[in-house]
């Protein structure tokens, strides 16, 4: 079974004058591309209410980016394909203030119309979503914030110190982000690929996809590609905790005898165990602190939907996995777009949506839709936020069932700073931190301070 991957949006192709447009009619050169997409060249507008000596980040869905540092007029261009439906959105803007972005149309040379107004936030607005870190370009870099950057980044988690720990899967290594967007790499190398242990450098990953943390520090690793969970230690030393590289399989058993199929999503409690989220068996697994490895829920090879205690459950694509303070598991099944719960005993619920269904629809229980989650994660209330991947959007879930969507705008896959809900790009890993909620997204994580 293939691995999660970053999503890509699709693009329209070009045959000579025309842009040919799934599902639209073609535009002509002189359209003016009503129900059409046309090929863009860039963005010009104009920009007002930026304080004085103060500038503004904005970045479109593809990357490209510019910095205005005046009002009035401005404009840039985009590495945009033709075809490709571009939104723009701000990554970057002056502290204590909110900046809106508007796109209006394309017109007939392909230049996108932007208006941006910037405004002081009002007293009492705190919760807000910003980069926290990387997100101007793809790349392996340390640094502070936006300078540093990162290669596909999936799962997150948080230590007890406030560090976030990062998959970044497309560098093959383990980052870390110091309170303050401070990145660092704790262990792999940008760009190698294997299943070395080692300490830092000399360690290799091969497509990290879930990480977790104990109270000791030490980080837990999904290495999804290598069949494997492993384990650093706050030093940079790794090690394999089960699996063996290269072998695919469902075996219960000890260490290397026991046997994963890419192995995504992972979960820490008190007690040393690690759960996993085995996505190509459609298992939730448990490895004790002694390596020993159990199926507690699903059956190996058997892709479905059906409650049910243990083998009688089902699952197909469990991608993620989280704890609540009381011991009970969550389930990001990602194909089934649903919530699952497990119980200690290996009892398996559906808390919110309906499989085969999916949608982005705002309800109760199983009249909840997502559209393929991905990552989650737990407060100390038992409140679930839930990154909607393919909805471009977090989404949270009381302790009775009802989900509202909290961040993002169902369908809007571009980055964009400011008050609450914002904008996303399409998130795949979730850490909280007391009230702050941190995304990956965009290649690189986003801060959500004091969540709802």
């Amino acid at each position: 079974m293939p691995t999660f991957q970053q999503r890509t949006r699709a693009i329209c192709a070009s045959a000579g004058a025309l842009i040919l447009c799934a599902g639209l009619s073609a535009c002509g050169s002189d359209d003016h591309c009503d129900g059409c997409v046309r090929p863009t060249q860039g963005y010009a507008g104009s920009i007002s209410g930026l304080p004085a000596g103060a500038s503004v980040l904005l970045q479109d869905n593809v990357g490209s980016n510019t910095t205005v540092s005046a009002n009035g007029n401005f404009s840039f261009a985009t590495y945009a394909p033709p075809g490709y439906p571009v939104l723009v959105g701000v990554l970057v803007q002056p502290p204590g203030n909110d900046c809106a972005v508007a796109t209006g149309g394309v017109n007939p040379t392909g230049i996108v119309s932007v208006t941006l107004r910037c405004t002081p936030l009002a007293a009492g607005v705190t919760s807000l979503i910003s980069d926290y870190a990387g997100m101007l370009s793809q790349g392996s870099a340390q640094g502070t914030g936006t300078a540093a950057s990162f290669n596909n980044p999936n799962a997150i988690a948080a230590d007890t110190a406030g560090n976030i720990y990062v998959a970044d899967s497309g560098n093959n290594a383990i980052r870390q982000i110091a309170p303050g967007g401070i990145v660092s790499t704790l262990a792999g190398t940008a760009g190698a690929a294997g299943s070395a242990n080692g300490t830092g450098a000399a360690a290799l990953f091969n497509n990290p996809s879930g990480v977790a943390t104990d109270s000791s520090g030490n980080v837990y690793v999904a290495d999804t590609n290598n069949q494997t969970i492993r384990k650093v230690t706050p030093a940079g030393v790794v090690s394999t905790v089960a699996g063996s590289p290269g072998v695919l399989g469902s075996t219960d058993a000890t260490g290397s005898a026991a046997s994963f199929r890419y192995p995504n999503g992972l979960a820490s409690d008190s007690s040393g165990n690690l759960y996993v989220a085995d996505t190509g068996n459609n298992t939730i697994r448990k490895i004790t602190p002694a390596g020993v490895v159990s199926t507690l829920a699903g059956t190996p090879g058997v892709a479905g939907f059906a409650d049910g205690t243990g083998a009688a459950a089902s699952f197909n694509g469990p991608a993620a996995v989280a704890l609540d303070t009381l011991g009970n598991l969550y389930v990001a099944d990602y194909y089934n777009n649903t919530i699952r719960k497990v119980s200690a005993a290996g009892v398996v619920s559906t808390i919110a949506g309906s499989a085969p269904f999916w949608g982005a629809v705002d309800d109760t229980g199983s009249a909840a839709r997502f559209n393929g989650p991905q990552a989650l994660v737990v407060d100390a209330v038992g409140n679930v936020y839930v990154a909607d991947t393919n909805n471009d959007t977090v989404r949270k879930i009381t302790p009775a069932g009802v989900v509202s969507t909290v961040i993002g705008v169902p369908g809007l896959a571009v980055f964009d700073a400011g008050i609450l809900p914002g904008a996303l790009q399409p998130s795949y890993g979730l850490a909280l931190f007391g009230s702050s909620l941190y995304i990956s997204t965009n290649n690189g994580v986003a801060l959500v301070t004091n969540v709802p």
